[in-house]
């Protein structure tokens, strides 16, 4: 598992047409930064967050939205309530009219977000964790190599296992527009030649932090992936 060298944002933010720039925040900011973020966010997606039960969930939601918004603010230069999102038939975010390609996953304390131009992408991100279902779901959704793989594995292995195999199938399938329904046999990491279609594709599994795991997959091949923090964006 590939382990990362993070770096703060630099001052002027231009993406190249070999880079994928992957971007690390937690989600337990201090309430003025909530405050700040949550300012730029559009009426729908307020009214999205008062849907959430939970407080946290709600400051978690804000602040995934508010800063994607403000990180391709910066990129595009523009300010980041301004931003107009639309959206796919699975719910990927896009921005009409521009160069800039991007997906984000959260999970628990932590958001990722991955941004490219020109060429489709997908990121997952999942905390480790044992799951009641894994057998179930890696039965159901990974193919025949994937589980054969998975159910080798010891039972403190099968945890990360999981999960390793999980983010790449759905980073893969978030980058294509297709849902987890998609299939299981369209994408199989452990030969990445199941079809013509996964042939054309870059995926690169990493730990972005302790107990997480994740998986970002871009179209195309030979990228230079940079590890960015957003603090000094807020």
């Amino acid at each position: 598992m590939l382990d990362c060298s993070w770096h703060l944002s630099p001052n002027q933010l231009l993406v190249n047409k070999n880079e994928v720039h992957i971007w690390r925040s937690t989600l337990n900011l201090p309430r003025e930064k909530v405050e700040i973020l949550a300012q730029t966010l559009s009426a729908d997606e307020l009214k999205r967050a008062q849907k959430f039960h939970f407080e946290q969930d709600r400051q978690r939601f804000m602040v995934a939205r508010g800063l994607l918004r403000t990180i391709l603010g910066n990129y595009l230069a523009v300010p980041a309530a301004l931003l107009e999102f639309n959206y796919g038939q699975h719910g990927k975010p896009a921005i009409r009219d521009t160069f800039l390609r991007f997906n984000l996953s959260h999970s628990e304390n932590l958001v990722l977000y991955a941004i490219t131009r020109d060429r489709n992408l997908g990121i997952d991100l999942e905390f480790i964790r044992p799951m009641k279902e894994a057998e179930q779901i890696a039965k159901r959704y990974f193919s025949l190599q994937e589980n054969a793989i998975f159910q080798a594995l010891s039972p403190d292995e099968k945890p990360a296992g999981f999960f390793y195999h999980w983010t790449r199938k759905e980073a893969y399938l978030k980058a294509v527009g297709d849902g987890l329904a998609a299939g299981n046999n369209d994408f199989d990491d452990t030969v990445a030649t199941k079809s013509d279609r996964a042939k054309q594709w870059f995926l690169r599994s990493f730990a972005p932090a302790p107990n997480y795991l994740a998986t970002v997959a871009v179209e195309g091949n030979d990228w230079n992936i940079l590890y960015l923090e957003p603090f000094t964006l807020l």
